[in-house]
C-alpha cells in the first residue's frame, strides 16, 4: 500500500472512532482516562497501545453486525494491519491530524456516491485501488453516522 492509502486509512479510523464516540456507539476511550493510562504504562509507545485499544473497541461493535468472517474498517485483511502497525511504529510520536472535525474528515473522503442503506452492507471485495475502496466506506459511515442507521460497511 501506498503511504497515502495508509495515512488515510488511519485518518479514516480516527474519523470514524472520535465520531462514533460522539454519538454513543461505543465507549470514548478519552473519557475514562484511558490514554492518560497508557501514557503511564507504555511512556514510550503510549500512541501504539492507545490505537490497538480502540480499534478492539470499536471492533467490538462491529461484530454485532458483520458477519466475524468479513473485514471491516477496523479488521483488515493481516498484510495490511501488518503494513499499519509499521507504519505507526515508525511514527510512534506523532499524532493522526485530521485538520478537521471527524465528521468533516469523513464527509470530505465520501467522494462516491453509493445507494443509501439503513443496514449492514456489503461493499464487495477490497480493490487493489485501496482509496476507491475507503471513499464507498467513508460514504456509508457519513451515512451510518448522520442518520442513525446500522449501515456498517464491510467486505471480503
Amino acid at each position: 500500500m501506498d503511504n497515502i492509502d495508509i495515512i488515510n486509512l488511519l485518518k479514516l479510523r480516527f474519523a470514524v472512532y472520535k465520531e462514533g464516540c460522539a454519538k454513543g456507539l461505543w465507549p470514548c476511550l478519552e473519557d475514562n482516562a484511558a490514554k492518560e493510562y497508557m501514557t503511564y504504562l507504555f511512556p514510550k509507545s503510549s500512541n501504539l497501545a492507545f490505537y490497538n485499544l480502540m480499534v478492539n473497541i470499536v471492533q467490538k461493535t462491529h461484530e454485532k453486525f458483520i458477519p466475524k468472517e468479513m473485514y471491516s474498517l477496523f479488521k483488515c485483511p493481516i498484510q495490511i494491519e501488518e503494513e499499519l502497525y509499521a507504519y505507526l511504529k515508525s511514527h510512534l510520536h506523532e499524532e493522526i491530524d485530521l485538520g478537521m472535525e471527524p465528521l468533516d474528515f469523513i464527509q470530505s473522503l465520501a467522494t462516491i456516491v453509493c445507494d443509501p442503506k439503513f443496514d449492514v452492507v456489503y461493499i464487495g471485495q477490497l480493490s487493489e485501488n485501496i482509496d476507491n475502496s475507503l471513499r464507498v466506506m467513508a460514504y456509508h459511515y457519513a451515512n451510518l453516522l448522520t442518520n442513525s442507521s446500522s449501515c456498517y460497511p464491510y467486505f471480503n
